[in-house]
């Protein structure tokens, strides 16, 4: 996933607080693809990232390892997502899906959000 160039996730682009994330799925707009449901709340700095996923996704190797996937399609596409408030609830078909669909859909996903 990381290709060793000192790349992280920072701190700044996680959603860490509960209120945050209620916020999000309170008052963000949606939008549901064939990977993931998104909920989208626009703001005034950069993108920020926060990741829902249920025990009914799969074991937690699978857990985490969709998160990790999720996370490095955010972090190397950071430029291109609008400024914004990001929570990501996957279903079980993104098991299957690469880094780079997981990125194109994210883009999408948010972009069609926001321009609602």
């Amino acid at each position: 996933m990381l290709d060793g160039s000192g790349s992280r996730f920072p701190v700044t682009m996680r959603l860490k607080k509960r209120t945050d994330f209620l916020r999000v799925f309170r008052k963000g707009a949606t939008w549901s693809g064939a990977c993931f449901a998104l909920h989208v709340l626009p703001r005034a700095e950069g993108p920020r990232l926060g990741i829902v996923i249920s025990r009914k996704y799969g074991t937690a190797v699978e857990r985490n390892r969709a998160k990790r996937r999720i996370r490095e399609a955010f972090r190397a596409n950071t430029e291109r997502l609008p400024n914004a408030d990001i929570l990501v609830r996957p279903s079980p078909a993104c098991r299957e899906a690469t880094v780079d669909e997981i990125a194109r859909l994210l883009i999408e996903g948010a972009s069609r959000a926001i321009g609602r």
